[in-house]
Formats: C-alpha cells, structure tokens, sequence
C-alpha cells in the first residue's frame, strides 16, 4: 500500500473533470440551442455553415429587393393609367371636333384648350412620378432598343426642315441641299423621299426614283426627277437654287408667295443611293461632303459641313442621330472613322457599342434579385419616356376639323404606347413575383440544411446530459471512496 500516491483519487479525480467539461458543453449547447459555438465544436461544420447563412442572408436581401421593385413598377403603372384615362379624353375631344356640327372659332377652340391642358398634365406627370426620388417616366430609365449591327453603308443623309408657316414669305421655302457631283457613280440609283404634310393634316411620303445616274450628274437631275412626279409637282413649285432644290406650296395650282395654313407642307427628305451593282452608298446630312463607297464592316469616312447645325441628323441602321455639336467643336462633324462616330455619338445620348450594335436611351434600373453579383441575378427594368413628345401627340391640334381628323390616330397611337409601357411593367411585376417565389423556396431548403448543421438537436442533447450528470456523480462518490483508502496504512502503523 503506498500514501505518496493515490492513483485510485487521481483516476476518479480525471473522470470527474472530463463528465465535468462534457456536462459543461452539454449545458452550452441547450442552453444557446446550437451544437456549434465555436469552431473548436466543429471547424467544417462551421465553415459550411457560415457560408450558408452568407447565402440566406443574400437570399432574404434579394427578396426584399424584388418587392422594392414590385412597388416601383406598381408606382409606374398607376401613373400611366391616369395618363391613358387622359388619353381616351383626348380622343373623345378629337372625335367631337371631328363632327361638323360644331364652329371652329368657339367650340374646337375650346375642345383644344382642355386637350392642351391634358397634355400639360401627362408631361407633368412624366416629370414628376418617383420612387424615392428616382424618375420613372422621363426616359431616364428607358435603355433604348438595340438596333442591327453598325455598317458604314447603312448611313443616310436626312433634311430636316420646319413646314412653311401662314406668315412665311416665298424665301422661307423649304429648301434642300445636294452637293453637287457628289452622287452614285455611274450607272448607280438614287431613291428621294419626300415627306410632307397635306391639307387634311395627314403626313404622306413619295418616293422619286432615279436610275443609271451620271458621275457627273448636276442639281437639274434631282430636280427634273422630282417635277416629274405628279404628286409632287402638282403640290409644289420645285427649282433649283444653286446647290438647292427649292420647294414652294402651290395655291389654285400656282406658286404662292406664302405657304397658307391648309396647304402641303414639305416635313423632311431623305435621300439614299447604290451604285450600280445595288451596294448602298454612304450619303448625309445637309451638305455631306464627297459620296464614298462602303463595304460592311469597314470604316468610310463622312463629312457634315458647317451647314449641318443643330437640329440635323443622320439615319444609322435606322435610328436617327441628332447633333447639337460636331466632335471638333464646331457646327459639323468630321468622322474619319467608327471610333470619332462613337464618340461624337455619345454626347448625342447614342451608344455604339464595340461589338458594331447602336442604341439610343437612358440607362435602365437594375435590380439585384440574388445573392451573387452575377449578371443572371440582374433584372433591368426599362420604361419608355411618356411625355407627350414621345407618345406623338405634342403637336396635335383639333381647332380645325382636318386637324381632329388627324388627331384621332395619333391619339390612339399614343394609347397603344402606353398600354405596351404597362404591358411590359405588368410582366415584369409578374416575373417578380414568380422570383419571390422561387427565393421563399431557396430560403426554406438552406435554412433546414444549416440548421441540420449548426443546430441543437435536444433529444440527444438532453440523453447526453443525463448520462454526464450520472457519471459526475458517480465519480464524485468513487473520488470519497478513494480518498478513504489510504486511511487502511493507519491500521497497519499501529
């Protein structure tokens, strides 16, 4: 029998203190309810969920986001039915003044003056409509349509010129300007289409084609080609005027010296060319400089002289670009090649992306809808601008009855709009909604896989915590037992 030590005390003793330390943990983990505490408890455990709550959180974020953006679309949308309950009043009010019953002095008078303030209040609203301090329907958010692939041979020269007016004197005439020997080579076409305004308000086109030009081809062969038309020529007073083509309104089928209200009013020309074997040409703006030939996919160079000032432009892929500046700082433009188009461009509002596609607008909004940054976790929610310029009603006039008539379907154009503006806010509530769905559902499924992970499962808890309780009272009564041993040597000593 030995007294220095007492292995049978320091046996119970390192049993007492491991149920101890494993009664302690037992308590821990009932107590906060999760079995991992620390990374000690279980370190790939931890690491897993760890990343699955930065993914739940990235998932209830998303979801909160969606239905931010549900209230922004539905903040939109209410807007736009008060502008199309607006719009079916302006119909109303063209139909009436579209009646013959009624005295174009008073009443239309009067019916305009309801339908200028109706216009008033849809560019108030386009204005005004927010959500929390965004704009929704000034275009802003309208990211524009992505046209065909940019290509030199697609430019077209476009005039745009003001419709003589009831006080206009004959030298305000409509006038376009042709660069002289600057058209298809020989054995090339050219097509002019003149747009113009008639009697009845009504916008009409004809096209005046001209075949197997001349390299050397003068100003006289636009303008024979044009008088030759007898739309045009019985609307119009048409001669050259050194490098232009005057157009003057007819009056009784006679050149009158000021374009009366009622009468044809020229609104633009457009004039592209090919040359003989039917590859487009590029042409311009007023007074482009030298025609060139252009293949796809190469850089031509075009040159807007000075007479190209704000106000002009020119059609690329069918979209039109307006100038306010050129590049260089002056009122035209020199564009060597496709990267000074691109910048000139830009501070049009025109995007031309690297890839060679086109585009004009504002930026669209972007709502994050997921928990990673990736571009499928992205919703861009484009709303077209809604003032009354872009929904083309601005200059609608129903004092007369030919403007009324007129009036009518550019009131029911716009009502089309703007029911594809909601039409496509409507879907993009309804994809939202299906998102919130499927982040709801996301959510669920991670959360019961981290809290399987991290979680405390009670039962086996608390069987874990009866059997430590046990042996720490078990050990705590062989620790007595033992102590008691070494008293046996007293026995011995006496």
């Amino acid at each position: 029998m030995r007294i220095q030590h007492n292995i049978m005390a320091m046996n119970a003793y390192r049993n007492y203190t491991n149920n101890t330390s494993a009664l302690s943990k037992n308590l821990e983990k009932l107590s906060s309810g999760y079995k991992i505490n620390r990374a000690g408890d279980d370190a790939a455990g931890l690491a897993i969920s760890e990343k699955m709550r930065a993914q739940i959180t990235g998932l209830e974020t998303a979801q909160k986001n969606a239905k931010d953006g549900i209230s922004l679309v539905q903040t939109a949308e209410g807007a736009l039915t008060e502008v199309h309950d607006m719009l079916n009043r302006m119909v109303e009010l063209a139909d009436q003044s579209a009646n013959g019953t009624y005295d174009v002095e008073t009443d239309r008078a009067n019916l305009q003056k309801e339908v200028e303030q109706l216009k008033s209040e849809i560019n108030r609203i386009a204005d005004s409509a927010n959500f929390n301090g965004i704009k929704l329907l000034d275009g802003s958010m309208d990211a524009g349509s992505v046209a065909k692939t940019f290509d030199a041979t697609t430019i077209t020269g476009v005039f745009n010129g003001a419709p003589i007016g009831s006080t206009a004197a004959v030298t305000g005439a409509y006038q376009a300007s042709f660069t002289k020997g600057t058209n298809a080579a020989t054995g090339g076409s050219a097509d002019i289409v003149v747009s113009y305004r008639d009697a009845e308000g009504s916008v009409q086109t004809v096209t005046v084609k001209m075949d197997d030009l001349k390299a050397s081809a003068t100003i006289g062969q636009f303008v024979n080609a044009l008088k030759a038309n007898d739309t045009l020529s019985g609307l119009f007073d048409i001669k050259a005027s050194g490098t232009n083509v005057k157009f003057t309104a007819k009056e009784g089928g006679a050149a009158s010296e000021s374009g009366k209200a009622g009468q044809a009013n020229i609104t633009g020309i457009a004039i592209s060319y090919k040359d003989k074997n039917g590859k487009a040409l590029s042409s311009g703006a007023p007074e482009f400089g030298t025609v060139s030939t252009a293949t796809k996919g190469a850089d031509s160079k075009v040159t807007l002289a000075s007479s190209a000032a704000e106000g002009d432009f020119v059609m690329i892929d069918g979209m039109k670009y307006t100038f306010a500046k050129g590049a260089d700082g002056s009122d035209g433009a020199t564009f060597s090649d496709k990267n000074s188009l691109i910048a000139a461009a830009a501070k049009n509002g025109i995007t031309i992306n690297a890839d060679g596609t086109v585009k004009k607008g504002g930026t669209a909004l972007t709502l994050q809808i997921g928990d990673t940054g990736d571009d499928f976790n992205q919703l861009k929610v484009n709303i077209a601008d809604t003032h009354a310029k872009a929904l083309g009603i601005a200059d609608i006039d129903i004092s007369t009855q030919a403007g009324a008539k007129a009036a009518v379907d550019k009131i029911k154009a716009a009502i089309n709009y703007v029911s594809d503006v909601r039409g496509t806010l409507g879907a993009t509530q309804n994809r939202l909604d299906h998102t919130i769905n499927n982040l709801s559902v996301m959510t669920e499924n991670i959360q019961d896989a981290e809290s399987t992970i991290r979680d405390t499962d009670v039962a086996d808890e608390m069987m874990a915590y009866t059997k430590n309780n046990i042996l720490i009272q078990s050990a705590q009564a062989m620790l007595a037992q033992a102590n008691q041993v070494p008293q046996g040597v007293l026995q011995l000593l006496q």
